[in-house]
């Protein structure tokens, strides 16, 4: 354990200071009010002295559901208790922080404010930082961080979208988690988030309405807080998140710089990486084993961590997965269903870390997704003018049957052998689970056409793809690993729905990933074909034939489907 040393709180401070704390360039704060205990709230000081490692700024606001002070102890050792909690006279049972917890919440400390901005796009840096973590990361005491733009709730990009224990821990995006309990950091939390963004729409030039806060869910016991960094709410430097493809065996270099805008003009600065902070030639290993380099040009690189094989222990065979097909399912409690969940995103692993950038003045944080790719496995029957076809029987020039333009050539084949584990074990979705369609498996990234009035009523299309990994669900949808998988790959002038085993599914849409993917030959072969494509964006092909479902997006589709 760390020495123990208090961090500064002004828990005077009003609503007004704490807003001009945390609002910075292209914002004017207009009004401000806090609702919670007196001692849950504060402006902080000192963090990168006191807390390094832990706050998101060396200045800042916190929000407590026990007393604020309590964030950390004045002497002795850090981390003293793992129960830290206090019963506050904070807001109980708000109904918007009960709307998004899904819960009754206690303890509510937050702030409303009225501000002008500038700018189009606002981000906030932040860390949420509890004592439920771990014991109770996968409960119903998901005490939550709420933001509320304009009467609208602001989810986070990552994961099932929301601030809580069990979006961000152990298992669930476990590069944004940081476990204190063994006290190696100056907080009494047990556990905490690295510095984490929201990327917030504003309507410029005019009065927007923010509402920031923390909440205890379905109890008032252990406390939770949420740091703001100081000037950290602000539109001048947007920092947007990436996304990239890597083979646990591969490497991938990517600038993330050059989808980030500044207004001030001045040059971008990375300096951290997952909350580390990092100078050129520094490397930052992830939780996860891959291993993230800040390059001299400002690039970053990743490396796979090498791991093919027995990427979770618990990994399931074949014949264990046919027996847990069999259970009964009728019985489950809602938080066994969420563990299933749980332990489905684990089994994905894609992985997720961060980024801070800075020119000077300001900064930002953004996030950098790190996926596998989409494809067909060998032996998929495809639908095709002159019938069915094995997918690797088909070549370039054969008309396949499209859903938006009906028989179409196929311009381009590729394909790979790959260990069925981990990331490359292939998802096996069973006849009839989507409608009328036979037995298939698919890479985990590769998305199905999913046609659902619900989609319509979310996301304004009552066509949306979606991920394999994303329909997991422990029966009808399975990962199936073991052995070697051959993933075959379609390409079209654009991108299409075509079918496979009767389910629409899409056709391969050149993007990021290509030039990782493939060996520099066939990278040159694609482009031959498609001479305007850029193969290290995307570019010049065109975009998706329909709109593309995140994970956390995909979950709230399929949860109200079974609902309905």
């Amino acid at each position: 354990m760390v020495a123990a040393s208090e961090l500064a709180i002004d828990t005077g401070a009003n609503a007004k200071a704490m807003a001009q704390e945390i609002f910075g360039d292209g914002v004017n704060v207009v009004s401000a009010s806090y609702s919670g205990d007196n001692g849950s709230s504060g402006i902080y000081s000192g963090g990168d002295t006191t807390s390094p490692g832990v706050t998101p700024g060396d200045t800042g606001v916190i929000f407590s559901t026990g007393k604020a002070k309590d964030f950390t102890n004045s002497h002795g050792e850090a981390n003293q208790s793992n129960s830290t909690s206090t019963n506050t006279s904070g807001a109980n049972n708000n109904d918007e922080f009960n709307d998004a917890a899904g819960a009754h919440t206690y303890d509510a400390s937050f702030m409303d404010v009225d501000f002008i901005p500038t700018g189009e796009v606002m981000t906030m840096q932040f860390v949420f930082a509890s004592d439920e973590y771990p014991e109770y990361e996968n409960s119903v005491y998901q005490d939550f961080v709420g933001v509320w733009i304009n009467g609208a709730q602001v989810d986070l990009s990552v994961g099932n979208g929301d601030s809580d224990p069990g979006n961000v821990n152990s298992t669930n995006n476990e590069n944004l988690y940081v476990d204190n309990t063994e006290g190696e950091y100056n907080t009494e939390m047990d556990g905490f988030t690295v510095t984490m963004t929201l990327t917030i729409p504003v309507i410029a030039g005019s009065i927007n309405s923010i509402r920031i806060g923390v909440a205890d869910v379905s109890d008032s016991s252990y406390d939770s807080s949420l740091l703001i960094a100081g000037d950290s709410v602000q539109t001048v430097l947007i920092a947007a998140d990436d996304t990239t493809y890597l083979s646990p065996t591969g490497s991938k270099t990517l600038d993330v710089l050059d989808n980030d805008t500044n207004s001030n003009g001045g040059a971008l600065t990375i300096t951290h990486i997952n909350g580390i902070a990092v100078v050129a030639g520094d490397t930052v290993t992830l939780n996860t084993g891959q291993a993230v380099r800040l390059n001299a040009d400002g690039t970053i690189t990743i490396v796979g961590d090498g791991d093919v094989e027995d990427k979770k222990d618990n990994e399931k065979d074949d014949d264990e997965e046919e027996d847990d097909d069999k259970k009964d399912d009728e019985d489950k409690k809602d938080d066994e269903d969420k563990d299933d969940e749980d332990k489905d995103d684990e089994d994905n692993e894609d992985i997720n870390f961060t980024y801070t950038v800075s020119d000077g003045t300001n900064s930002d944080t953004a996030f950098v997704n790190v996926s596998s790719i989409p494809c067909f496995v060998a032996g998929t029957m495809i639908q095709t003018k002159d019938g069915d076809i094995a997918v690797e029987d088909i070549k370039p020039g054969d008309l396949v049957i499209t859903r938006d333009e009906g028989p179409r050539p196929v311009r381009w084949v590729g394909s790979r052998d790959v260990e069925a584990m981990g990331d490359f074990a292939p998802i096996r979705i069973r006849a009839g689970t989507l409608g009328a369609h036979g037995d298939l498996l698919l890479s985990p990234q590769h998305r199905v056409l999913v046609r659902d009035s619900l989609a319509e009523l979310l996301f304004g299309e009552e066509e949306v793809l979606i991920a394999a990994k994303d329909l997991l669900n422990d029966r009808s949808v399975i990962r199936r690993c073991g052995g070697m998988v051959t993933y075959v790959h379609l390409m079209f002038d654009r991108h299409q729905v075509i079918y496979s085993e009767g389910l629409p599914t899409e056709s391969f849409l050149p993007g990021p990933q290509t030039t990782n993917l493939f060996e520099q030959p066939i990278v040159d072969e694609i482009c031959t074909i498609f001479p305007e494509l850029d193969p290290t964006t995307g570019e010049g092909y065109g975009g998706a034939a329909r709109r593309t479902l995140r994970g956390f997006e995909a979950r709230l589709l399929m949860a109200n489907a079974r609902a309905a």
